[in-house]
């Protein structure tokens, strides 16, 4: 049984997919010389522009129209070639052509929460409710309970987030314009919003800047706490990225190497379990995270060949698993390589608008991200990995499925007076029958011919890890 959906399909889309299980990354460079970077060409941002040379906007304004036809001011992001990327009051980014977005020497003034809440809600989400927060405009028809739960979350990651680069001695700043979150009560009216891939509950997109997400997922219905709780720890992982591109973090339209971008999200994700869910703070312990870890962790009674990190790395794209090792390995440097890691933070930072390397080479892997992580953390994986995997065992973990079903799988051989015994605990009958098979695998083969598993249920964690115990001590049959 699963619990909870796989969370690889996480994807924000401006017209491609970006910032989820199925996008691609860039090569950090070092400094601030965007010729010395790769370029993304617009068009992987949905962009109908062609590509070239780019140019940072350098405070200069524009004027020019908005999606309803008014004359306003707006920033020049970017230029490229003969194109230009314009940030509208709303923080929405927009291609123009020079006759499209003259120079102006007229100030540019973000919208304020007012003004959007009010053009949200007198135009596409006229039946929508809408809250202001101190950061955010929120825009639902969701329950109250999903609505609160959730501004709660993202305004306290604002400020959290910013002090936390601010430790770091990153220049980071408030956001220019208010942040949206647009909340959805069923998949049906998310979907009909913009379609995406089947099991993705919420995106941000850089283009708009806003983060879209629905509540009723299937799980919803069968056990709606734990839903919630899902729920809004992916909110969580849409909000650091929408937050990390409108505190100057990371510029909006840069990529980063995967495995960074998604673990520095989930680093900055985790939210509490139980009745009071709220954002833990930077770095706590992601417990959605160490429970996809589960059966990897179980299985390392082998000497780490360093494939986990090399693997994480290089990954063009992530599945769920690989969300989850690159949380670890960010947690992972973050708490025990604190200097080299915001060091490479820092320099990453430095990607500017279309700078990146989208180009992976089969089977979906970018080479050159290695290069400046070997940089910064040596090139010997073996070694990290090991050290990765003694700091995940030493983390406290509290299983958000505790009381949940959990199943131990028991694996016997040999003499029926002295029988070799291993047994483990898991929160999903598939996770007990792998962790058997490959634990048979590993044992003598005279042992292998012997050797017989079996899987009990049990109806909570505690139930089923003092089974185990007893079972292991002869004790319990």
């Amino acid at each position: 049984m699963r619990f909870f959906p796989r969370l690889s399909n996480r994807i924000a889309v401006p017209a491609l997919f970006l910032c989820g299980g199925l996008f691609v990354t860039m090569m950090p460079v070092i400094g601030r010389a965007q010729s010395s970077a790769a370029k993304v060409d617009p068009k992987f941002f949905g962009f109908d522009i062609p590509a070239g040379p780019v140019k940072l906007g350098e405070g200069r304004r524009v004027t020019t129209a908005d999606a309803d036809g008014r004359s306003v001011v707006a920033k020049l992001y970017a230029e490229v070639g003969e194109s230009r990327i314009a940030l509208l009051p709303n923080g929405e980014l927009v291609a123009r052509s020079p006759a499209d977005a003259p120079d102006t020497e007229r100030p540019f003034k973000a919208a304020t929460k007012e003004e959007l809440a009010e053009r949200l809600t007198t135009g596409p989400f006229a039946k929508f409710k809408m809250k202001i927060g101190r950061h955010y405009v929120f825009v639902y028809n969701t329950s109250d309970e999903f609505a609160v739960v959730t501004s709660r979350v993202l305004d306290t990651m604002v400020p959290g987030m910013v002090r936390y680069f601010q430790d770091q001695k990153m220049v980071v700043k408030n956001p220019d314009v208010p942040l949206v979150a647009i909340m959805f009560r069923t998949p049906a009216e998310f979907q009909k919003y913009q379609r995406m891939p089947a099991g993705v509950v919420a995106y941000y997109t850089p283009i708009s800047n806003q983060i879209v997400m629905y509540e009723e997922s299937p799980l919803y219905r069968v056990k709606r706490d734990l839903a919630i709780q899902e729920s809004i720890s992916t909110i969580a992982h849409e909000g650091a990225h929408q937050i990390l591109h409108n505190i100057g973090v990371q510029q909006r339209l840069s990529r980063w190497p995967m495995w960074l971008s998604e673990g520095i999200a989930e680093y900055f994700a985790p939210t509490s379990v139980g009745k009071q869910l709220n954002w833990k703070g930077a770095g706590q312990v992601n417990d959605l995270r160490m429970l996809e870890l589960e059966l990897y962790l179980k299985g390392r009674d082998a000497k780490a060949d360093g494939q986990l990190v090399d693997h994480t790395v290089v990954a063009a794209k992530l599945t769920s698993t690989g969300y989850a090792t690159a949380w670890s390995l960010t947690h992972f440097l973050a708490k025990t390589k604190k200097a080299e890691f915001h060091k490479y933070v820092r320099e990453v930072a430095q990607l500017g608008p279309f700078e990146g390397n989208v180009n992976a080479v089969p089977p979906g892997l970018i080479p050159d991200n290695a290069v400046r992580f070997k940089h910064f953390f040596g090139d010997n994986s073996a070694e990290l990995e090991e050290r990765l995997v003694e700091h995940l065992k030493k983390l406290p973990y509290n299983d958000p499925f505790a009381e949940q079903p959990h199943f131990v799988s028991l694996i016997t051989s040999g003499h029926e007076k002295k029988p070799k015994r291993d047994a483990n605990v898991f929160h999903t009958d598939a996770m007990a029958e792998k962790w058997a098979q490959e634990t048979v695998g590993k044992w003598p083969e005279a042992d292998r011919v012997s050797a017989q598993v079996a899987i009990e249920k049990f109806p909570n964690r505690a139930a089923a890890e003092t089974y185990a115990r007893r079972w292991l001590q002869g004790k319990a049959n």
